[in-house]
């Protein structure tokens, strides 16, 4: 492999060409104008290439790594990444196959908000491990959770991936220390305490509109995302056997509302379940049909160029409309803040600018945590509660729904007593502390 090439001053002077001062060499025409150094070579294909760099160790270092790349077999030439990375982006997601595609949509969006639109101009060759990091950062300046973000990255790597699949590039940037040291961290571990307690999801029932109040029943007593709870039917209740069938949900497809089966289904197989309701819950969903009377909405079914499907459902606007997500979430938060769980961060009217400090896990899914909490501490197996949830993995169950229950010690001491009685006879009640007790003589 040849020496890193002087650009600033003549290999072969004349004799009498005068020398630089600074060097002590003869000047080039290049003298003093970009980088110093050229690192050349000629490639598998006979051409020549050239990198140029401010300083010679450094071109002796490209030198030694392009002859190394070259002895493997791994070499990649410097204009094979040349290309913008949208056009890579663009042709990886083209590639994607979805049985959803409300999920192309997703990554589609994504990506090019994200991606695209950010990083999209740029050379593969252009993008190194600190282009990645302040990327990232930059992603959350703009406002994005770290989960979001770690799945736009988890894309981002997928397709600088497939340029190197592809030899346009020698290396994924995504897999740099410095990336891994910055990166989100997605699996963040549960809360320990619900999202809300009991008592304070009362407290919010009671501080939401007089339309709005069930959600909290049935989100509680059914343990139903938001969606699902949405696209909630008369027809999918069995009054005879007091058990639900949640087989809908109400979700987007691009900016349009469609009915959907419920989440975590595909469009081939409707993982849909059944929820055993409890008189309470049926209760408060006959009061408030009483009140505000079911509807019949007309949805696309899947997608927004899918067939029109009518379905008559519990929770509607006051104009007789399916619920829309944000607007409820305004009227949410609303809640929240009159309950004294948050606090507003201005003085402007819900859904006109008002805005609330940060309360994620406090919306409408905190019912679906308190679902969760009180039946494992009744005894419910996370088998069985996964199935009611609708998740395929009973470790997922676990890991995201396991809260500490709120704390009755009269309550689990009779279960105790209740185990220990099956087991063994007693002999008398106890009734009286033990000699050895503190304070057992006075």
């Amino acid at each position: 492999m040849p020496e890193p090439y002087d650009r600033w001053h003549k290999t072969h002077p004349k004799p009498g060409d005068k020398t630089c001062s600074e060097h002590d060499k003869v000047p080039s025409a290049k003298h003093g104008r970009g980088m110093r150094w050229a690192a050349r070579w000629q490639d598998p294909e006979g051409e020549q290439q050239e990198t140029l760099f401010e300083k010679r160790p450094d071109a002796v270092q490209h030198l030694n790594k392009v002859a190394a790349a070259i002895d493997r077999g791994t070499y990649i030439a410097p204009r094979n990444g040349l290309v913008p990375l949208e056009n890579v982006a663009r042709r990886w997601l083209d590639s994607r196959s979805f049985k959803s595609p409300r999920t192309y949509a997703q990554y589609e969006s994504r990506i090019n908000n994200h991606i695209i639109d950010v990083l999209g101009r740029l050379r593969l060759c252009d993008i190194k491990p600190s282009t990645v990091v302040a990327w990232i950062n930059g992603r959350r300046r703009y406002g994005l959770d770290e989960t979001t973000i770690g799945l736009i990255l988890a894309h981002l790597s997928a397709i600088l991936e497939s340029a190197l699949d592809d030899e346009l590039i020698p290396k994924n940037p995504c897999r740099a220390k410095s990336v891994r040291d910055v990166k989100p961290k997605r699996s963040k571990r549960p809360a320990r305490k619900a999202p809300l307690s009991g008592q304070q999801l009362e407290t919010l029932r009671e501080n939401l509109p007089d339309r709005y109040k069930a959600l909290v029943d049935v989100t509680r007593g059914l343990g139903m995302r938001q969606g699902e709870v949405f696209a909630f039917s008369p027809d999918d209740i069995d009054w005879t056997k007091k058990v639900v069938h949640v087989r809908r949900q109400i979700a987007w497809d691009r900016g349009t509302m469609v009915f959907a089966p419920p989440k975590c289904s595909d469009l081939d197989e409707e993982r849909d379940r059944f929820v055993p309701a409890a008189d309470e819950v049926l209760f408060a969903i006959m009061a408030h049909a009483d009140a505000f009377p079911p509807v019949e909405v007309t949805l696309p079914w899947k997608t927004r160029d899918g067939e029109p499907r009518a379905s008559v459902v519990f929770f509607t606007s006051r104009e007789g409309k399916p619920l829309n997500k944000n607007y409820i979430n305004w009227v949410w938060k609303g809640g929240l803040e009159l309950a004294g769980i948050i606090k507003a961060l201005n003085d402007r009217p819900v859904g006109r600018g008002r805005k609330w400090e940060p309360c994620r896990d406090k919306m409408m899914h905190a019912g679906r945590h308190d679902y969760a909490t009180q039946r494992l501490g009744e005894g419910m197996d996370i088998f069985t509660l996964s199935v009611r949830l609708g998740h395929a993995d009973p470790a997922y169950t676990l890991r995201k729904y396991t809260h500490e229950p709120e704390t009755d010690y009269e309550v689990e001491r009779q279960r105790i007593d209740e185990t220990l009685r099956a087991t063994r006879a007693r002999s008398s009640e106890f009734d009286a502390p033990p000699p050895w007790a503190p304070g057992w003589h006075q």
